[in-house]
């Protein structure tokens, strides 16, 4: 009788295992379904950092350039502005620029 109670109990371990085999099969199936997905995703994450990389590299060119045109059009705003003070020594520009106080007097 002991005999057959041992094997019943080994008998349904043995179940238990396999049933525990079997729902380990299927989340690891599941698990490679994910990796699979994640490959994917960071394949395609790569690929967007490479595209934001390069379009801030074209930003800082394009930015540099944008900057050294504004240098250059200031500086011969500067100049434009010391000509015309030159060709106008004696008109004080105080005159042309409208003040409160002048106003209130």
């Amino acid at each position: 009788m002991t005999y057959y109670l041992g094997e019943a109990i080994l008998f349904a371990a043995l179940v238990l295992t396999t049933l525990q085999a079997l729902r380990m099969r299927r989340e690891l199936r599941q698990v490679r379904a994910y990796q699979a997905d994640y490959h994917l995703a960071l394949g395609k994450t790569e690929a967007a950092l490479g595209a934001i990389q390069q379009t801030i590299r074209e930003l800082q060119t394009n930015g540099r350039e944008v900057i050294e045109e504004l240098g250059q059009r200031i500086d011969a705003g500067k100049r434009l502005v010391e000509d015309i003070k030159a060709s106008h020594p004696t008109a004080d520009t105080a005159e042309h620029i409208p003040s409160r106080r002048r106003k209130a007097a």
